[in-house]
């Protein structure tokens, strides 16, 4: 199913990843020609720790204003093209923030309808199960 998502066959949207976890999808999407943006938030306990992991992996300023509306702006800015974002530990870090991770999510989809070609890969943290949220609203499985 991830071929049909880079070869179009398959409308962007926000999935979660089911395939093989040792799958390297980085260059399966760059091979296809789609940019690659990687959040990883396993680790994220905080609201701070979700905006540090974005900041860092996504090589923002310092300037950057941690919050839904900087979020937005950024993807508007990083989002040319063909983009897949893979969020790893998005589950985990909604055990930890549920009312964040909705919010983020609800960011994404935004701009996965916004933007000619974005998607969205949330892919699971071994252990941690999905919240519920996690769940709802995705556009499919991976």
């Amino acid at each position: 199913m991830l071929g049909a998502l880079l070869d179009g066959t398959t409308s962007p949207g926000v999935f979660l990843w089911r395939g093989r976890p040792d799958r390297d999808v980085t260059a399966m999407a760059a091979e296809a020609g789609w940019d690659v943006l990687r959040l990883d938030t396993r680790e994220a306990r905080s609201r701070e720790d979700f905006y540090d992991a974005v900041e860092k992996d996504w090589a923002l300023p310092a300037w950057f204003g941690r919050n839904l509306d900087a979020l937005w702006d950024v993807l508007g800015d990083r989002v040319t093209g063909s983009t897949l974002i893979i969020w790893d530990g998005a589950d985990a870090f909604a055990s930890v923030d549920p009312d964040l991770a909705s919010m983020v999510l609800g960011v994404l989809r935004d701009a996965v309808s916004q933007a000619d070609r974005l998607a969205v890969l949330l892919r699971r943290t071994p252990g941690v199960s999905a919240e519920p949220m996690m769940l709802s609203g995705l556009d499919g499985l991976l």
